[in-house]
């Protein structure tokens, strides 16, 4: 944009590319050309008047349009039919996208994937995913939760979005991670390292091992031995609530046998049976104790 001359050719082929691409247009200048630009216009000038502060924010608007077609993959994106992407609860579903990027859901997860020429987008409504992103340079991969959005290049990574909550662990590459606004400044998570976004704000957690991330794309771990915190930290992922362990005991307690991790609620019932402990639940967690 900026200096960068408007390219008319540029401009019409994008206009005649889609049928919807002219009425989508033609409603974003009738709303700039509006009412509240004629009264920008006889309000300019006047004293006292307000019309120099309209008249200066719809022109910003006009000029954006105008100063060239690089604001259209706005418009390609909103315009794209979304694919939608679901699994059932206790499952795990491989999804491989048109650019080759392969999503892993769980978790009762739901999406709805975007790609245009500009864009690669996921929204992730609800539950769990791995991502596997296929390098595209011109073309960033996105994922966008409702509070939070994770940029990425090209690289493995797990997104969970819970209710109150969105935790990202990067196995591979880099990610922006941030909430999903204008002013906010997100923080760039390289492998092995996670963080999430939740009412105490954006902050960075454990690091992680990479062979660790997203463990229950294969439903089923086998331990031996494993400290109880670890089955908790892989069952985190798909469980509908975060779980907490409140004795340093408990949590070194040694776990053996094979682990279903599409099923966090049903496990932890299991477990509290041969390893003693209460699971109580509340609204916002799930916590275990000594009994």
């Amino acid at each position: 944009m900026g200096d960068e001359a408007f390219d008319e050719a540029a401009f019409d082929a994008w206009l005649a590319g889609d049928p919807r691409c002219r009425p989508a247009y033609d409603t974003m200048w009738r709303r700039i050309m509006g009412s509240d630009m004629d009264a920008a216009l006889q309000a300019y000038g006047r004293p006292g008047g307000s019309g120099h502060a309209w008249l200066v924010g719809g022109m910003t608007v006009l000029l954006v349009m105008l100063g060239g077609y690089q604001s259209l993959p706005l418009i390609a994106l909103y315009l794209a039919q979304p694919q939608d992407y679901s699994v059932a609860d206790g499952k795990v579903r491989a999804v491989t996208l048109a650019d080759g990027t392969q999503l892993t859901l769980g978790g009762s997860a739901q999406v709805k994937i975007r790609y245009t020429r500009h864009d690669r987008v996921v929204e992730l409504i609800q539950g769990t995913l791995f991502a596997k992103v296929a390098h595209d340079a011109r073309r960033p991969f996105r994922i966008d939760t409702g509070s939070a959005r994770i940029v990425d290049v090209g690289t493995s990574f797990e997104v969970s979005n819970k209710p109150g909550s969105i935790r990202v662990a990067v196995a591979s590459g880099v990610v922006r991670f941030g909430r999903n606004g204008w002013f906010d400044t997100p923080i760039q998570l390289q492998a092995r390292q996670a963080a999430i976004l939740d009412k105490a704000g954006l902050n960075r957690i454990a690091d992680v091992k990479p062979d660790e991330v997203a463990r229950w794309r294969g439903e089923w771990m086998e331990y031996r031995g494993a400290p109880l915190r670890q089955v908790i930290a892989d069952l985190q992922s798909l469980s509908p609530l975060p779980i907490d362990i409140t004795d340093k005991g408990l949590a070194e307690k040694p776990v053996s046998g094979r682990i279903k991790l599409t099923d966090p609620v049903g496990q932890l019932e299991n477990l509290s049976i041969t390893h003693a402990f209460r699971v109580h639940k509340t609204e916002n967690a799930l916590t275990l104790s000594k009994r």
